[in-house]
């Protein structure tokens, strides 16, 4: 008999968090570290917020539903709008119901829009799919190399700028992985005012996204890391990233450079720099996550198909979600794409408050 209980991620016991580890350990399609029981705990102690729901089958602990819950009592992924991957982790085998999880948890929806699609028991909420780019170095990082090659200019475009880059400013060195709390500050302060200069909200200024950056980054166990990785031109500091990793796969998530030296591509040559690396760490793949940004789009050798939609407990609600969906499907896909997400554009800023909040 399938059961569901609620627990503060902070009361969750510690052989809950064992049997969580376990249960992705043993399928490939959760290896994003997005799905590691370290991201929902570290997050807990920057957020009072973050809830477990675990799933029973009889007496044996079969799966893991992690979420923040909202003022209006809707689940959000662990991180918020931060999450690029997000779902339960639950035993292969297992029939369960989200609809019945909301209800034992007393929650009134939750809305998905990066859940893989192999999570079956959602497959009657979503809406619609699409794909997030990722870089397959499962053959090492020469035969994605060539791939890319093969493809198009991208990375020998940026070969020949790293090449540039030593001649003009300094040899270059690369660090996988540093402690330097002086490299963490620049990332902060370059990140800050690229969302400044883009108009998107400086998330960099609330205080529970830093903390939570600053405990990942110190943080340290076997299947778990979140690498700071920098480039430097001599000793100048070119660019910085902070990523989540797991045994198998690296994602993506905060990268930025020095903008004085945006001629020469820091980001790209720090991230060719950081997929050799990380290849020769064991890493078979790197996510890049949902978007259509143009380094994504060149530098990418596979996809992961991902859903969007919504468990919700009222059905009026959903299905003016699920049209709204739609509409705004039928706009990207609209030659007047440009115009008509102008309204969506000038509320993006009150809309990403409101996430961060």
């Amino acid at each position: 008999m399938i059961s569901y209980r609620v627990t503060a991620a902070s009361q969750l016991p510690e052989q809950a968090w064992s049997r969580w580890a376990e249960i992705q350990s043993g399928q490939p399609e959760l290896d994003s570290p997005f799905f590691s029981p370290e991201l929902a705990r570290l997050t807990s102690l920057v957020r009072d917020d973050v809830e477990v729901a675990t799933i029973h089958d009889g007496e044996e602990l079969a799966g893991f539903f992690p979420f923040q819950r909202t003022r209006e009592n809707t689940a959000q992924a662990i991180t918020g709008r931060l999450s690029e991957f997000h779902g339960a982790v639950y035993r292969p085998g297992i029939e369960w119901s989200p609809d019945a999880l909301l209800r034992a948890c007393g929650l009134r929806a939750w809305h998905f829009d990066h859940l893989p699609v192999n999570q079956a028991a959602f497959s009657t909420h979503i809406w619609g799919t699409t794909t997030s780019p990722c870089m397959d170095l499962s053959q090492g990082y020469g035969a994605w190399r060539e791939q890319v090659r093969q493809q198009g200019s991208t990375v020998t475009q940026v070969e020949r700028k790293a090449r540039k880059l030593e001649r003009e400013v300094g040899p270059l060195r690369f660090e996988y992985r540093t402690p330097s709390a002086e490299v963490f500050a620049a990332l902060v302060e370059w990140k800050t005012g690229q969302h400044e200069r883009t108009s998107v909200l400086p998330i960099f200024r609330t205080p529970w996204v830093v903390n939570l950056l600053e405990a990942l980054r110190t943080h340290e166990s076997p299947g778990f890391i979140a690498p700071l990785s920098a480039l430097y031109a001599g000793d100048q500091l070119l660019a910085v990233h902070l990523g989540l990793q797991s045994r198998n796969a690296l994602h993506i998530w905060f990268p930025s450079y020095d903008p004085e030296f945006d001629k020469y591509s820091p980001g790209l040559v720090l991230l060719l720099n950081l997929a050799e690396e990380a290849a020769e760490r064991g890493i078979n793949r790197i996510d890049f996550g949902r978007g259509e940004e143009r380094y994504k789009q060149s530098l990418k050798t596979g996809d992961v198909l991902i859903a969007e939609g919504k468990v919700s407990r009222h059905s009026v609600g959903t299905a003016v979600h699920a049209a709204w969906y739609r509409t705004k499907r039928r706009i990207r896909e609209s030659r007047w794409r440009q115009q008509l997400e102008l309204p969506l554009t000038l509320t993006r800023r009150l809309r990403q408050r409101a996430a961060f909040r």
